[in-house]
């Protein structure tokens, strides 16, 4: 007898394996509202969970992108060059492109879920590391900012994975004709870009509460034709430097900590797994089979 999964009454399992009955109650993707279709999405919960946690991501991705030259900077000007700067820079951008090459078998191998849960914890790891090794260890310091840049973005870039799996799901779950991939995308795309948004404002806005430095505080410009024929001397360095790159360092790990930590928890509910995701690729293969067969037929 088949017995219904938890949380989903629309998708019946046969046998504690992948189940042959479709899901009953869903309304054709060509005959409903936009309206109707948002509706299914927020009863939707491994859609509501994901989108929660990729909005995380998109956060935490685009403040690295903003600070991550600030952070250099500030925490390690003193101790690389100027051309190991450009470098770290230039290798952010690359390196998570290369990573891929190592994640794709990983996800093959062990699934998306388990591979993008290793990479939270992993930067919950490197944090609480880093801020346990403090801001004078400029060796940590250097490998801890580019790997958290480089595995954020390549965590980015292995949530399509999960999106697509999200699409097969949305699909059986509403008994769908054909897939409403490009909705779906967009969907996710529109609810994550807040957070493309807040981060340079929330992470300017942290620095300044907790240093008193303004980022777009500009000094004063020397008036055309003053008076004073000579240049006043440069000012001595202000005395809330050591502020400013303490500020800098908690901002560097206790914003990737909050993250992480919401995002395993977000995570944690997310259901599309093992199982269930087997059982929602069977479904949806048989949802396709008829469809196949007119073809032959014509």
């Amino acid at each position: 007898m088949a017995s219904r999964e938890p949380g989903y009454p629309d998708l019946a399992v046969d046998s504690g394996l992948c189940g042959e009955e479709l899901p009953v109650g869903g309304e054709e993707a060509g005959s409903i509202t936009l309206g109707q279709y948002l509706r299914q999405l927020a009863h939707h919960q491994n859609f509501l969970w994901f989108v929660g946690m990729d909005l995380v991501q998109v956060f935490h991705c685009h403040f690295n992108s903003n600070f991550f030259p600030l952070f250099l900077e500030h925490l390690l000007s003193d101790h690389i060059s100027l051309s190991m700067g450009s470098f770290l820079l230039g290798i952010s951008y690359v390196a998570p492109h290369l990573n891929n090459l190592y994640f794709l078998p990983l996800c093959r191998r062990w699934g998306v879920y388990t591979v993008v849960r290793g990479l939270f914890l992993l930067k919950l790891g490197l944090s609480l590391l880093m801020l346990l090794a403090g801001p004078d260890r400029p060796g940590l310091l250097c490998l801890f900012i580019a790997s958290n840049r480089v595995f954020t973005e390549g965590t980015c870039k292995l949530l399509t994975l999960v999106v697509t799996d999200l699409v097969d799901e949305d699909l059986v779950l509403n008994h769908r004709k054909q897939a409403a991939s490009a909705l779906l995308f967009g969907m996710v795309a529109l609810v994550t870009k807040p957070g493309q948004t807040f981060a340079p404002l929330l992470g300017t806005w942290l620095l300044c509460f907790y240093t008193g430095h303004d980022l777009f505080q500009q000094p004063p410009l020397a008036l055309v034709g003053s008076a004073q024929p000579w240049p006043e001397p440069p000012a001595p360095p202000p005395a809330q430097a050591p502020v400013l790159r303490q500020g800098c360092f908690y901002l560097l790990v206790l914003v990737p900590i909050t993250c992480a930590l919401l995002q395993l928890f977000t995570w944690s509910k997310f259901t599309l797994h093992g199982r269930r995701l087997h059982m929602v690729k069977a479904q949806r293969q048989n949802l396709s089979r008829p469809q196949t067969l007119d073809i032959k037929t014509v």
